[in-house]
């Protein structure tokens, strides 16, 4: 009977979760539901002076806003220390390790390989060939373990059976290749991806608009958005899907054998109409909640989803909602109002305040009654219905179009909008 899938994301605490950091983490938490698997979480924290624990605590709070949940972890390294020399204590034994000075001259446990060189498997490249490999160290001076050795222990006490990693670590892999071997125990399978590159062609950076996991977060980028387009970068669904609503569709759909070698490009625009999409199709209660934070100002009570229903169509951000919805709530200068509105527009503008005197509309049903009053009115008097709704828009906002009306009216409130329609007729008497 085979093994079951054990697979493990092993970021570095180093600095914040990154692109490429998250699409590891997240091909292996597909791969691991996909197969009925477990998920592990380790932190290789054995880089002294980089490591830092609040960057551990960063990227743990950022794969809980993703969504990726672990089965096992976080492992640490730096508390494993007994468990690499052990490991080093049987290469010693064998004649396959030895003790030197490294280049500050301290003394460190080098791995003498029994080979320079051979091959390994990748699931997406086949046989891989390497060579040249010299005498390197395993545990250094201070007592930690270097990388290689690190995760050749790691592995092996966690059972790993899949290593899905980018294909930056493939120079790594001949090095670990070795050391399994040496070591007695066969290798896990090896999945490198491609690389992540930028709209040019050259590997990802900043210049290209990549930011940290929680930059994205902070500019108002939805998970399941940054989930959804991740999973496109080095995957392809078999019926060419390119929209999924979360992590539950994704590892519905799920299928490893899709997964290609091939470089990825990322698209900053691609990622942000994923994220306007996602913002479309969510409910209006959540997406109020997760606009609040973006606010200077609450949303009115009572109206916070009228609200969102209002600016949604435009919002490709959550960042966004503060100016969409400041060009709604904001000032309007009557008397740029008043220049912008056509001759016969005194007469319908008067027949709307009329209605919001006498109707009082609260909520939307009750706007669309006066919006279908308004063009009754419009009619009635041979007059296009837009001839009397776009002179109330103007009056309302300042702008010639925007949101759908009945939103507005909502949004402002009968007593802010009649005021806003007779300080627009007003000026307009005055010019």
């Amino acid at each position: 009977m085979a093994p079951s899938v054990r697979a493990r994301f092993a970021p570095s605490p180093t600095g914040d979760l990154h692109l490429g950091g998250a699409r590891t983490a997240l091909f292996n938490y597909l791969f691991a539901r996909h197969h009925g698997g477990r998920l592990l979480l380790r932190i290789e924290d054995t880089d002294r002076q980089r490591s830092r624990r609040e960057h551990e605590e960063r990227i743990l709070e950022d794969l809980g806003w993703l969504g990726l949940r672990f089965d096992e972890g976080p492992y640490r390294q730096s508390e494993r220390g007994e468990v690499y020399a052990g490991y080093a204590g049987r290469l010693l034994e064998g004649g396959l390790a030895y003790e030197a000075e490294d280049a500050s001259g301290r003394r460190a446990v080098y791995f003498r390989p029994p080979e320079r060189g051979g091959a390994f498997r990748d699931a997406l490249r086949g046989e891989v060939r390497f060579g040249g490999v010299r005498d390197f160290v395993i545990l250094k001076s201070d007592g930690m373990p270097a990388y290689n050795f690190a995760a050749v222990v790691d592995d092996i006490e966690m059972e790993i059976t899949h290593v899905i990693r980018g294909e930056e670590h493939l120079p790594n892999t001949g090095r670990q290749a070795l050391l399994y071997r040496a070591l007695g125990v066969p290798e896990p399978e090896f999945l490198h991806l491609g690389l992540i590159l930028g709209p040019d062609g050259r590997k990802l950076s900043k210049r290209h608009g990549a930011q940290s996991v929680r930059g994205y977060r902070e500019e108002g980028y939805l998970p399941e958005a940054l989930l959804n387009y991740l999973a496109l970068l080095g995957w392809t669904h078999p019926e060419g899907r390119e929209e999924f609503s979360g992590l539950e569709e994704l590892v519905a759909e799920w299928d490893p054998s899709r997964l290609g070698s091939s470089p990825a490009r990322f698209d900053p625009q691609r990622l942000l109409y994923f994220n306007a999409r996602h913002l479309r199709r969510m409910p209006a209660r959540r997406l109020a909640r997760l606009v609040e934070p973006f606010l200077e100002e609450p949303l009115p009570p009572g109206r916070e989803e009228v609200a969102v229903e209002a600016v949604r169509e435009e919002l490709r951000l959550l960042s966004d909602a503060p100016r969409l919805l400041g060009r709604l709530l904001g000032p309007v200068d009557p008397g740029a109002a008043a220049g912008r509105l056509p001759g016969g527009a005194g007469e319908a503008l008067a027949a709307a305040s009329r209605l919001l005197e006498s109707r009082r509309p609260e909520g939307l049903e009750e706007a669309r009654e006066l919006l279908a009053a308004l063009r009754r009115w419009a009619k009635e008097r041979g007059i296009k219905a837009r001839e009397a709704l776009h002179p109330l828009r103007v009056a309302l906002t300042g702008e010639d179009r925007g949101p759908r009306l009945e939103y507005i009216i909502v949004l402002l409130g009968p007593e802010e909008a009649q005021k806003r329609i007779e300080r627009a007729r007003e000026a307009r008497l005055r010019a």
